[in-house]
């Protein structure tokens, strides 16, 4: 009884790992930090807009797939005399994009990307309100890079362009590909 029993255990043990073995691993999800630099008419804000980056690549065969990105960056910017604060400026960028991915190998994907991106600004000067908001087209390159099979590094370039204002997004993040 206690072989069938040891059987039966080491069976299921050897099934499931060779299974986990054999995944597909077709999807990778990642989440990153971003980090946008603004040009107005070839003059460059000092501070960068921070925010967060997620990403899904989800690969149809060996080689092509399709990945959908997400970004969010914010800067805040507060004015100041010698009597305190006057104002402040809050830009939120924000963009959704989507395109192919190729796998080179085991260990490299690259992708493309095109989209929309958001961008609202809200200036506030002594009492006066000023709001500008616009959508624009985005678009990027990106790799990510499997070390192992699971994990994946996530790089990527993200460019905007609304009005005289140029947005550049750097993305770095990691992901879990399963």
């Amino acid at each position: 009884m206690r072989r069938n029993i040891f059987l039966s255990t080491s069976l299921l043990a050897i099934s499931t790992f060779s299974f986990n073995a054999q995944a597909a691993l077709d999807n990778t999800l990642s989440v990153g930090y971003a980090q946008s630099s603004i040009k107005v008419s070839e003059d460059k804000f000092d501070n960068n807009p921070k925010g967060f980056n997620f990403k899904y690549n989800h690969e149809f065969d060996n080689d092509w797939g399709v990945i959908g990105s997400l970004t969010y960056t914010k800067l805040t910017y507060n004015y100041y005399s010698r009597w305190g604060k006057v104002g402040s400026t809050e830009i939120d960028y924000v963009s959704l994009t989507a395109g192919p991915s190729y796998r080179f190998n085991d260990y490299f994907s690259a992708y493309g990307l095109i989209g929309f991106g958001h961008v609202n600004q809200d200036d506030e000067y002594y009492y006066v309100n000023d709001e500008y908001s616009k959508t624009s087209m985005a678009y990027g390159l990106g790799l990510q890079i499997n070390p192992i099979p699971n994990v994946a590094i996530d790089a990527s370039y993200e460019y905007s362009k609304f009005d005289d204002a140029k947005f550049g997004t750097w993305v770095l993040g990691i992901g879990y590909r399963f």
